[in-house]
């Protein structure tokens, strides 16, 4: 079968973009080196041409494209992702909007990129209900512009999603944005929760907190997480720690010795090591960015699982026992508590259970550890390699 003229002059283009990305993001130094100013003005300039001769065309050499530019993402290449992958979203195409859908299942990385780009198309075309699904989950990672603009997109579907989980991120998610920008989550928890009743009398994001503790007293308050005075470790600190930072496996070398020293080991699982208590951490890269696992380790009560849920356990004797509620191998019942004590008593020993909105993974895991201990168990925990990818995540929204 012989090429289109079109496919015959797609791939020189191609070609002399990927020659160009070598040149500028291999980092070998020459006598005329361009700017990082220059190098970004001719990786636009690179990708605009592209674009606008795929338009309306094959997106292959598009996709490849953005394979290439992901391997080492710079602030120059970045940009350029970003608008491939939106010219992506909005194609008419199954393989463009299935690349996509990979990028947001498979790089945590540029979760919040890939689902700004389904947003952007969702406003002229909402699609799927795989495009709302994705919408939904990337409430947990979006920042920014690509937060207010997954916020405005899911006001084109039909679809609430009404488990209280969700609407937490949806208030959360308004709360980490300016306040001008926070009325579009307003807007979207009154079309999932029809609170106001009267759109006329909308409500402010504090009023959908008061709303949301009344509603689901069982789930952390919809608030964002404060740092106490004095603490070792802050956001704003960690950030800082990894600013610029590219995390290698070789730099979690030791990160087996870390994780150990930091206590993870009583209750979660990483390959071989540590224990069932808790959520396995095993495929933890392919699943979170490095932002959330900062949250997890910083603020273990912002998110709770669903599956090792935290409970007060009344006994009849008089005692409350506070932790991760498990089976015990006699058939009897374990509670594991946050300092990693197990109690195991029977069944017919409860008065009664009810479940606690405070995780049982102890706050502080991080103040015992040095700055480099901290990326070495980062880089340890986001490691992928020799790692098989999971299934995608069922997260279960509900509809209407």
């Amino acid at each position: 079968m012989h090429s289109s003229p079109a496919r015959r002059d797609l791939c020189p283009r191609l070609s002399g973009l990927c020659s160009l990305l070598i040149v500028l993001m291999s980092g070998v130094l020459v006598a005329d080196e361009p700017s990082a100013e220059t190098r970004e003005s001719r990786l636009r300039q690179q990708v605009a041409q592209l674009l606008e001769t795929l338009e309306g065309s094959d997106w292959i050499p598009l996709i490849m494209a953005d394979l290439e530019l992901s391997t080492d993402l710079t602030e120059e290449s970045q940009s350029c992702c970003r608008r491939i992958l939106q010219a992506l979203a909005v194609a008419d195409d199954a393989a463009a909007q299935e690349h996509v859908h990979a990028v947001f299942e498979n790089e945590p990385e540029r979760r919040g990129m890939a689902a700004e780009a389904v947003a952007m198309a969702a406003m002229t075309r909402p699609g799927s209900l795989r495009n709302w699904r994705l919408l939904v989950r990337s409430l947990n990672v979006v920042r920014q512009s690509e937060a207010a603009a997954v916020l405005k997109a899911l006001q084109r579907y039909r679809q609430r999603a009404n488990k209280g989980h969700w609407v937490r991120r949806a208030i959360l998610t308004g709360l980490s944005l300016p306040e001008g920008d926070q009325r579009l989550a307003c807007e979207l928890l009154q079309h999932w929760t029809g609170q106001p009743i009267r759109p006329s009398a909308a409500w402010s994001l504090p009023q959908y907190q008061e709303w949301f503790a009344k509603e689901h007293p069982d789930l952390p308050p919809a608030v964002r997480p404060q740092d106490p005075p004095g603490a070792v470790w802050t956001m704003q600190s960690l950030e800082s720690l990894f600013s610029g930072l590219h995390l290698t496996s070789e730099q979690g070398v030791q990160g087996p010795m870390i994780f150990e020293k930091a206590g993870c080991a009583k209750c979660h699982r990483r390959g071989d090591l540590g224990g069932t208590a808790g959520p396995d951490l095993t495929s933890l890269g392919w699943r979170r960015q490095r932002a959330e696992v900062l949250e997890s380790l910083l603020y273990p009560s912002q998110e709770l699982h669903e599956e090792y849920p935290t409970v007060i356990v009344a006994l009849k004797d008089g005692t409350a026992l506070t932790g991760l509620l498990q089976r015990a191998p006699d058939a009897g019942l374990q509670v594991f508590s946050s300092a990693g004590e197990v109690r195991t008593f029977q069944q017919s020993d409860v008065e009664a259970i009810r479940g606690h909105a405070v995780s049982s993974m102890p706050a502080g895991t991080l103040d015992r550890l040095t700055a480099d201990e901290v990326r070495t168990l980062v880089a340890w925990l986001t490691s992928v390699d020799g790692i098989p990818r999971p299934h995608q995540e069922d997260e279960g929204q509900e509809e209407e």
